[in-house]
């Protein structure tokens, strides 16, 4: 029956009352059968076509079946055995239009993810697959993540990985690569490096389906979402072959396994590269987008369109295919882009239905921005940061406030902040409480002798919040430096610039909340200012393994820090027990010294950490303070040159003077 509508809200309205909440959407295969589901409430037939292959250019069709509807649902089932087989679904809308599109529950397609693929999803586990177990963290507090694109990993020719394997996912199968393919050298590159760098999380770029030429060279970050369920095929040695990218997959997660890190995939819900040819709008059309009060598209992404994840179906399918994720691919978080175009309800219904599978401890966190206006009405709330404190605990934000505290506004490249000695006191970082609220994880107004405006404890708990220096948007932390502390634009090594990278090291490592970084961060990564390079060069994009070599000292100075973090439990403590009682000495402009007591453990190594840094170019003289009663001697663990676990010597007293573009970081038994 052909249904009539005077306004798409009106229509929205309907399909919200047409929902479906089973869990058998899309295809159900087997040897004997498949099952075929797609809900469609607008449309008035739906037929499934049965391809040869999985390119568009081949129009040949095996069969055209007529699918039968029930409960605004398309069904039908097939008795034999269809693998190596595509297919898609043909629409007739009420409205008169007429669509052909991929199934938007699609778990495996063709080459540029046009055509839905039918394969026995068991026959693409790798080898001892079914021992392969996740590996997670028990909050994101204790999480060390870091963030790289799978092209960037492994396309630099002198890093030793396999010619084949560059830009791949099997290149983080490859246990034994070094530079230059020199074991002697010293300098693992790959999965070895990450290992030894001490991280237990990688963070992966986008690498679900994302619309392309899988058959190209052209670079891109990966932000332009087509099929949510599949693997990007450009990373497999054979796109065309839809069981390939997935073995694949599955290969990259179970190698990182090996290695005790966890894999974060970035997931980007928040709109779909195209808009009017997408399979969700061909599926059923102006559903699963948000529109203005005149029903015009909305566009909070920046990319033309934003999803409406209020709605039922919507937010089904989101909580749908990220289970999926988590079980068939053995995933253990996802990072959210544009996490403040989602509404709260929905995230808080993805954290509770990974709960709810056991999944306590998989990771979810995201960016509580968004690019543009936002279309969601009330009673909808949006999950951003000024809403976090209804978001459910386990589900973190990054703290974009702590990111230009230190190194000065993503949006103005040549203003620094606090590593930089750049801010002045009536901005300081001290004065707007951006630097010691993040370091608290902004669950804190009062600290110690003086209180931060009430507006910057605006999490519930540091297992809300994820601390960074940089990511992949905007300059890389080292060519923020260049730009801030040099007059010309020479990405080389700089020995001031490599010094205040190791600054930030310290006050990262040393913040409550969870840690994340962009890879190559800790030696040194430049993409020679470039502050948005998505689709830019892959010799931009690429980490440059010898760097590992060349700064060496930088390297070692973040291992060092994650060692600290590792070894002091108040550092990642999930409370606010911890928060609460540090202690930040008088306020002084571009200089900070913090203590963190230990008042979880009974019998510690380290009963207290202290922390001071100097960004001046002048030495400062320092007195500390603590909640605690504070010891007579403190051991130094790390200064502006080292950082570790060893002691460096003995510091006596509370009060010392700590030269410029100093840290000092003090332990006491």
């Amino acid at each position: 029956m052909k249904k009539t509508f005077d306004s798409i809200q009106q229509k929205i309205v309907y399909l919200e009352e047409q929902a479906y909440d089973q869990a058998d959407l899309g295809l159900t295969y087997s040897k004997e059968t498949s099952t075929f589901k797609v809900w469609s409430p607008l449309a008035v037939s739906v037929t499934l076509n049965l391809y040869q292959t999985g390119n568009v250019d081949d129009e040949t069709l095996i069969e055209q079946i007529e699918m039968v509807e029930k409960d605004n649902v398309w069904t039908v089932t097939i008795d034999r055995d269809l693998a190596g087989q595509f297919y898609t679904y043909q629409f007739q809308h009420s409205s008169g239009t007429q669509t052909e599109t991929q199934d938007i529950y699609s778990k495996a397609v063709g080459l540029n993810g046009n055509r839905s693929a039918i394969l026995d999803l068991s026959a693409t586990d790798p080898t001892d697959w079914s021992n392969d177990r996740p590996v997670r963290q028990s909050s994101i507090t204790e999480a060390m993540i870091w963030e790289v694109h799978v092209e960037d990993f492994s396309s630099y020719e002198q890093a030793g990985f396999s010619e084949d394997y560059r830009g791949k996912y099997l290149a983080f199968t490859e246990t034994d690569t070094y530079l230059n393919h020199d074991p002697s050298s010293e300098a693992p590159t790959g999965v070895q490096y990450l290992k030894s760098l001490g991280v237990n999380y990688v963070h992966l770029l986008p690498a679900f389906d994302f619309d392309n030429d899988e058959m190209s060279s052209q670079y891109n970050w990966g932000y332009d979402p087509k099929n949510y369920m599949v693997p990007e095929g450009k990373y497999s040695l054979n796109p065309s072959d839809p069981a390939s990218r997935i073995n694949e997959f599955k290969q990259m997660v179970q190698s990182l396994h090996k290695q005790d890190i966890g894999v974060v995939l970035d997931v980007v819900y928040n709109h779909t590269f195209t808009y009017d040819d997408s399979c969700f709008q061909s599926t059923v059309p102006d559903y699963y987008y948000r529109q203005d009060e005149q029903g015009n598209i909305t566009n909070g992404s920046g990319c033309g369109n934003e999803t409406a994840s209020e709605r039922k179906m919507m937010r089904k399918y989101m909580i749908d295919s990220l289970l999926f994720w988590a079980k068939e691919y053995h995933l253990d978080g996802f990072r959210f882009d544009l996490m403040g175009l989602h509404d709260v309800d929905t995230m808080n219904d993805i954290r509770k239905a990974f709960n709810e599978a056991g999944m306590e401890d998989l990771l979810l966190y995201g960016e509580p921005w968004n690019a543009g206006s936002v279309e969601i009405h009330e009673p909808n709330v949006p999950a951003d940061k000024f809403h976090v404190q209804q978001l459910a605990d386990g589900i973190a934000i990054f703290n974009d406030d702590f990111r230009d505290s230190i190194k000065g506004p993503v949006f103005d490249e040549h203003k620094g902040s606090f590593l930089q000695g750049a801010n002045g006191y009536e901005d300081s970082a001290y004065m707007n409480g951006d630097l010691i609220g993040g370091l608290l994880a902004n669950t804190q107004s009062v600290v110690g002798d003086f209180s931060l405006p009430e507006e910057k404890a605006w999490a519930k708990n540091p297992n809300q919040v994820v601390n960074y220096s940089s990511a992949h948007d905007n300059l890389p932390l080292y060519d923020k430096l260049v730009l801030t502390l040099r007059d010309d634009e020479n990405f080389d090594r700089h020995e001031e610039v490599i010094q205040v990278n190791k600054l930030n090291a310290a006050l990262l490592f040393t913040a409550q909340g969870g840690i994340f970084m962009q890879a190559g961060e800790e030696f040194g990564r430049t993409k020679f200012g470039d502050e948005n390079s998505f689709n830019s060069p892959i010799e931009t994009n690429q980490l440059n393994w010898s760097q590992v070599e060349e700064n060496k000292d930088l390297l070692d100075y973040y291992k060092g820090m994650i060692q600290i973090r590792k070894a002091y439990a108040p550092l990642r403590d999930r409370t606010n027990q911890t928060a609460e009682k540090m202690h930040f000495t008088e306020l002084r402009e571009n200089l900070i010294a913090y203590t963190i007591p230990n008042t979880l453990e009974e019998n510690p190594v380290w009963s207290q950490m202290a922390v001071i840094m100097n960004t001046s170019l002048t030495p400062e003289t320092i007195q500390l303070h603590s909640s605690l009663p504070l010891p007579e001697e403190w051991t130094i663990i790390a200064n502006r040159h080292t950082a570790g676990t060893e002691s460096l010597g003995v510091q006596v007293g509370q009060e010392l003077i700590i030269n410029p573009r100093e840290v000092l970081i003090l332990v006491a038994d």
